[in-house]
């Protein structure tokens, strides 16, 4: 759980800093934070479009330029290093309805 705490900090969402990492067998298979995808601008150099809209949070995610850092662990363990089935994920927040449907 400390390493998820780690991941969040590299979070890129002015509202929340979330880390998730995908574990199997004592090894890091995936880390995701909550972020806009890769190559993309994110809310830090853009700003957050939610707040500019006066969105409350919960609301409207999906105009919201981050995924999930679930999402993102989730993706990052397409290409990693092995099959995630038995393996465990930590986060640093409960998921949403999308998320948890995911996992």
């Amino acid at each position: 759980m400390k390493i998820a705490l780690v991941v969040s900090e590299r979070a890129t969402c002015r509202r929340h800093s979330v880390g998730a990492i995908i574990v199997k067998d004592k090894v890091i298979l995936a880390t995701g934070y909550n972020g806009a995808p890769k190559g993309a601008k994110d809310c830090l150099e853009l700003g957050c479009l939610r707040d500019k809209l006066g969105i409350p949070s919960g609301q409207r995610n999906e105009i919201c330029r981050a995924a999930h850092a679930e999402q993102n662990a989730i993706i990052q363990s397409a290409g990693g290093l092995g099959s995630t089935n038995g393996a465990t994920m930590y986060c640093t927040h409960s998921p949403c309805n999308v998320c948890a449907k995911m996992m």
